[in-house]
């Protein structure tokens, strides 16, 4: 009887937290008292993932205000110095006596200088502009997804932790009814009432509850741990959790409402529907590339400046002349230019065009899946929120039947009409109960969380909203 009540206890906390490392007498060295919106606050503020997702779209965002340097003209700048040196005989080969020998000697330093100026224009330069924009905004989209997942995971394992501690209050209440129960059984033991079997039953019954406890609250431990690093928090912090609501209201679900809301704000059909479209962007800028010619537009100048000497050495002596000029020059081009090779149709470019074509038929049908998919979605979790919330209602009268059951056989007990077997059962009975009830509260605050999530609605609203 006592693994009845030990098991599926166990089963639950293993679910939520598969290991288990601390030891039941380690305590947390720090307490804090923090609500799920104050604990949403802080894993958006200190955690590393998002932290990576944002530097990333800070990058998109300055590719897209810079976009405009595409417009930027190739400017190059060019220059040195030119030494030429030459020398030459005016008498020929065959000379008479009377002849001059003439040689003439000449050198020149140049300095040249050349600036070039050259604009390409094409309209796919446009295009790339208006990708680089909805590029950044897809991943600042991602980033809001982001975002938005973080909140409804930190929610939801508020919850969880939530529902844990009141799983070993339950265990603990327990053990504590059964320490009276052995006293009991001890004392009735002593006095002749009782068989010595009821007292060492009951002293069972309290030992084996000792490893169940110590496994919940070391679940409950590394539940924490994670949740303070997910939170960016020392590991030991430990937290004082409460229900965000006085109440849980329960509300009335227009599926058809909700499946339209979906459509327009779910955050996963946002991101894929600006994917779409910034794909096919690419695929535009791509073909304009392919069909339009490109436009160039260049201008250039230059200048020299050349010192020369020439010298003319005869017999009569030798002659040097200086001669000194400056010269500048520059010319303006303008022409179209068109690669013919990427009209192939098996071309790298046309085939580019066509993997993109690809790519957009392929997005388009992920995003036509997942619009389904939200419809079905929004359907479910409908249908599972009105089911748990009958559940709740029919658990609500069976923790009230079974209080009522485990108060008279308690009371039956301690008159000898009743064994400990039955007073037992009896608390099993009302344990499971009051867990199962609050267990199905728990999965209706999650089943909202989903479903505000899927909605696109802010979290809470739903929680807070009014029949």
């Amino acid at each position: 009887m006592t693994k009845n009540i030990i098991l599926p206890v166990i089963a639950i906390c293993f679910a939520l937290n598969p290991c288990a490392v601390f030891g039941q007498d380690e305590i947390s060295r720090n307490l804090m008292r923090i609500s799920p919106d104050e604990a949403v606050e802080l894993a958006i503020k200190n955690n590393l993932g998002l932290e990576q997702q944002r530097v990333s779209v800070s990058t998109k965002q300055r590719a897209s205000s810079h976009a405009w340097n595409s417009f930027l003209p190739t400017i190059t700048l060019s220059g040195g110095p030119n030494i030429n040196s030459s020398t030459s005989d005016t008498t020929g080969d065959f000379q008479t006596p009377n002849m001059t020998k003439q040689t003439q000697t000449s050198s020149a330093v140049a300095f040249q200088g050349q600036v070039q100026v050259q604009f390409l224009i094409n309209f796919a330069l446009f295009e790339a502009l208006k990708t680089l924009r909805m590029d950044y905004e897809t991943g600042r989209l991602s980033l809001e997804q982001a975002k938005l997942q973080m909140e409804r995971d930190i929610r939801k394992s508020y919850f969880n932790m939530m529902l844990m501690e009141e799983q070993i209050k339950q265990l603990q209440e327990s053990q504590r009814n059964a320490e009276e129960q052995a006293i009991s059984a001890e004392t009735q033991y002593r006095a002749g009432r009782q068989p010595e079997l009821n007292y060492l039953q009951a002293r069972v019954n309290v030992g084996t509850m000792k490893p169940s406890i110590d496994q919940a609250v070391n679940g409950l431990k590394l539940a924490k741990s994670n949740f303070a690093m997910t939170l960016g928090l020392p590991l030991d912090t430990d937290f004082d959790l409460f229900l965000p609501v006085e109440k849980i209201r329960y509300i009335p679900l227009d599926t058809q409402d909700l499946i339209r809301r979906a459509k327009g704000n779910n955050p996963d059909i946002q991101v894929q529907v600006q994917q779409l479209q910034t794909l096919m962007s690419q695929r535009k800028a791509q073909s304009y590339q392919k069909w339009t010619p490109n436009l160039s537009l260049g201008w250039s100048g230059g200048f020299s400046n050349s010192n020369s000497d020439t010298g003319v050495d005869t017999n009569l002596g030798n002659t040097k002349l200086k001669n000194d000029t400056l010269s500048t020059n520059s010319s303006v081009t303008l022409g179209l230019s068109w690669t013919a090779t990427s009209l192939l149709p098996f071309s790298k470019d046309a085939q580019s065009i066509k993997d993109l074509d690809d790519s957009v038929k392929t997005l388009s049908i992920a995003l036509a899946q997942a619009e389904q998919g939200t419809e079905l979605d929004i359907t479910n979790k409908v249908y599972a929120l009105e089911q748990i919330r009958a559940n709740i209602e029919a658990q609500q009268a069976t923790a009230e039947l079974a209080e009522r059951s485990y108060s008279e056989t308690l009371r039956a007990y301690n008159s000898g009409l009743q064994n400990l077997l039955q007073v037992q059962t009896a608390d099993l009975q009302l344990r499971n109960a009051r867990l199962n009830l609050y267990q199905q509260e728990s999965n209706y605050l999650q089943g909202l969380i989903d479903l505000e999530y899927s909605i696109g609605a802010p979290f809470g609203s739903l929680m807070t909203q009014t029949e």
